[in-house]
């Protein structure tokens, strides 16, 4: 004789199996999006001596390659610099999506709420990555700096990059194991 059990009034735990795969396959689409701005805006830009050309698309990967190697400045004269940046800047998103199915996802659980957390969350990674880590070890990204980046462009991509998270997981805890 089976026993039911009365498990719609206790909360469903989170499937962490499946929040590592969306979180990994988030991360990784969301990091597309991102990238494309970044390569948008930056051949918008002038480089930063006067008279400057415009910077190639390529650049937020020059960018990006100096977390890898901790350098102060992009290196111009290594051509697998921008390959580097590649992998980091991809590397980096998967990251991010992890993070954000891990904490945010099972702490919040209808759409409203994951929205805030998606806001809260790309708001957490500007913060740490450019107001932080950009001022202290990667200098490069120092907002303040006037070869650094954009503040106000980076922050709008960041918080983008958050919310551009939460449609992947709309839909986790809705439906039962099959």
């Amino acid at each position: 004789m089976a026993l039911f059990r009365n498990t719609a009034s206790r909360p469903k735990t989170p499937d962490f199996s499946n929040l590592l795969t969306t979180g990994s396959v988030a991360g990784l689409a969301v990091g597309f999006p991102f990238i494309l701005a970044n390569m948008i805006y930056a051949t918008s830009q002038s480089g930063p001596f006067p008279n400057a050309p415009k910077l190639p698309a390529i650049a937020p990967f020059l960018d990006i390659g100096t977390i890898f190697y901790f350098d102060d400045m992009p290196q111009l004269t290594d051509p697998g610099y921008p390959l580097v940046g590649l992998i980091m800047h991809f590397s980096l998103s998967i990251v991010f999506g992890l993070i954000f199915a891990l904490v945010v996802v099972p702490l919040l659980r209808n759409a409203s709420l994951l929205l805030i957390g998606g806001i809260v969350h790309g708001g957490l990674l500007y913060i740490v990555n450019y107001q932080i880590l950009g001022r202290v070890v990667f200098e490069w990204f120092d907002p303040s700096s006037p070869m650094g980046p954009n503040p106000w462009f980076g922050l709008i991509t960041h918080l983008g990059f958050g919310l551009l998270l939460v449609p992947f997981f709309l839909n986790q805890g809705k439906s039962g194991s099959s």
